[in-house]
């Protein structure tokens, strides 16, 4: 029985001991852990407390967000990619994955670059700005718990998603400085949103005044960035006419932690290079090959006059671009039609030009063209063409022989001393009077002096007015009238071009009578719109109607008879 008793009571403090020994273990852990946790402070120091209030004796950890104990400022200079830190201790930081870390691994603390004994910076340009960036901050390398170090959470947002500059290169003048050149701006930010920025001046939801934005360009590779501003029109003209390669973006904005914005990505823009042909005026037709879509000025102008597609076919005024669009960006997708304008008359190009030629100094006059930028496209590079001088109608000396028309004499007026040949078409007198025919439509015969046109072979003519429509008049009429003049010289090696002489007109109802009966012999032959050959006499009389250097045609003296009129 004693036996039993005695194997009872040690059992029993075999047991007491170990439930006693197990009960103290845990509480030894606890504690070692707790005394690595307080030992927080780094070496060579004590803390400073941060704006604003003191240190909290025996603190383990930073709260989420809170400004480190001896940290007072954490600015972040988006200009030049880095984040500013004003600390009491050397600055480490980590880059955390997700924005309620506010822990990182040893292996993963880097030490911040110092500036003095106060500042330290870190360098944000290698991190990329199409997501939020999240930085653990802190100036104490004490473990927690769990071996890791505390660190505050800082959110370095990002940057926008998207940005498209849309190039609006029919900005023109004073148009094209800084934004000027940008139809609009398309902001695609990161959380989905989309946002426009034009110049309308409207403001709601999705759209925004252009001037809210600060916008940076650079040209090349090797030019530094600077505010749109310093984009001029003279820089923007000749960026266009080399082909340069321009960078746009937002541009950054410093601020406080929290706050402010990094630089958007690039937009790379080619500026093509659209070559203009060579023009040159057609010396007979009295046109310049000017089309849809082009801009003409004379040499010397700064203004440039917009060629228009325009409805009718006949009017040559109506594709010159309306006056009060003159300040605005010309816009095909807006102003034009389907019809094609392929040639502009001398006569239109010097009246909306605002040109007069001068009779005293008989010069040709230079343009400069291009073709004209759209919002789409740039302008092209500028091309020159020449009018050459218009000299005035030859001096005809012409009669009635019979039903005939006979040309006794044809020559320069005083003033043209270019050697040509002469010519002639046939026209109603209304139509010239009331100047409605297409100049250079008109379809001319030659014809010289001695030439004879019969009445009574069905000699026509035919023309186009200025509304389109074609006519057709026989010489027999008698509402017809002759024009003659000195064809054109086209420019070669050896001469300079000459334009076509400006028009006599021969009216068949106030010629006089032939006095001299045609000689005998062998005739001469005048081709005639039919196709039959004309005798051509060669009898003297007088001097039909010839036109003076203005346009206007003159009264010649008229010898044999009583003057010709004028219509």
């Amino acid at each position: 029985m004693k036996k039993m008793l005695k194997k009872i009571m040690i059992c029993a403090l075999i047991t007491a001991s170990l439930v006693a020994l197990y009960a103290v273990k845990p509480a030894d852990d606890r504690t070692g852990n707790v005394s690595v946790a307080v030992a927080d402070e780094p070496s060579g120091g004590a803390t400073t407390p941060p704006a604003g209030g003191a240190t909290t004796p025996g603190a383990t950890t930073p709260a989420a967000n809170a400004m480190p104990d001896g940290i007072t400022s954490i600015q972040v200079n988006y200009t030049r990619e880095e984040i500013l830190i004003i600390s009491n201790a050397q600055v480490y930081y980590a880059h955390l994955k997700k924005p309620t870390d506010n822990a990182a691994k040893p292996a993963d603390i880097i030490t911040a670059a110092k500036v003095s004994d106060s500042s330290y910076i870190i360098d944000i340009s290698c991190y990329s700005a199409s997501k939020d960036l999240y930085l653990g901050i802190t100036n104490k390398l004490s473990p927690d718990m769990n071996g890791l170090y505390p660190v505050m959470n800082c959110k370095i947002p990002a940057t926008y998603k998207k940005v498209v500059f849309n190039i609006n290169y029919a900005a023109e003048g004073e148009a094209a400085a800084g934004s000027g050149i940008l139809q609009n701006v398309v902001v695609s930010n990161t959380d989905g949103t989309t946002k426009t920025y034009d110049h309308s001046g409207t403001t709601n939801d999705s759209i925004h005044p252009i001037s809210e934005l600060t916008i940076e360009w650079r040209k090349g590779n090797n030019c530094a960035y600077s505010n749109i501003s310093t984009l001029t029109p003279a820089v923007w003209e000749s960026m266009k006419i080399s082909g340069a390669i321009i960078y746009l973006r937002l541009g950054a904005t410093d601020g406080a932690l929290g706050s402010g914005k990094r630089y958007s990505q690039e937009s790379k823009i080619k500026l093509a290079i659209t070559k203009s042909k060579d023009l040159k005026a057609d010396v007979n037709k009295l046109s310049v090959p000017l089309a849809n879509g082009m801009q003409f000025r004379e040499k010397g102008k700064t203004s440039w006059i917009t060629i228009l597609p325009f409805d009718g076919k006949s009017k040559t005024e109506q594709p010159i671009r309306n006056a009060t669009l003159a300040a605005t960006p010309f816009d095909p997708y807006t102003e034009g039609t389907s019809a094609k304008v392929k040639e502009m008359s001398i006569e239109d190009i010097f009246s909306v030009s605002g040109h007069v030629p001068n009779e005293s100094s008989p010069t040709s006059v230079e343009y400069e063209y291009r073709v004209a930028a759209t919002s789409k496209k740039p302008a092209s590079r500028i091309s020159t063409f020449k009018i050459p001088y218009q000299y005035a109608g030859p001096v005809v000396t012409a009669q009635k022989s019979g039903a005939d028309i006979a040309f006794s004499a044809i020559t320069n007026s005083p003033s043209d001393k270019v050697s040509g040949k002469y010519e002639y078409t046939i026209v109603d007198k209304a139509d010239i009077s009331a100047n409605n025919i297409v100049i250079s439509q008109i379809k001319w015969y030659s014809i010289k002096t001695g030439s004879v046109l019969k009445t009574g072979t069905n000699i026509k003519g035919t023309y186009q007015r200025k509304d389109g429509s074609r006519k057709t008049v026989n010489l027999g009429d008698g509402g017809s009238v002759i024009l003659v003049r000195r064809s054109g010289i086209k420019e070669t090696k050896k001469n300079a071009a000459v334009l076509a002489s400006k028009y006599t007109i021969v009216d068949p109802t106030n010629l006089p009578a032939a006095t001299t009966p045609a000689p005998s012999g062998t005739p001469e032959t005048t081709p005639n719109p039919s196709g039959t050959p004309e005798t051509t006499p060669n009898p003297s009389g007088s001097p039909a109607t010839s036109p003076d250097p203005s346009g206007s045609p003159a009264t010649s003296p008229d010898p044999s008879g009583p003057p010709a009129t004028t219509p």
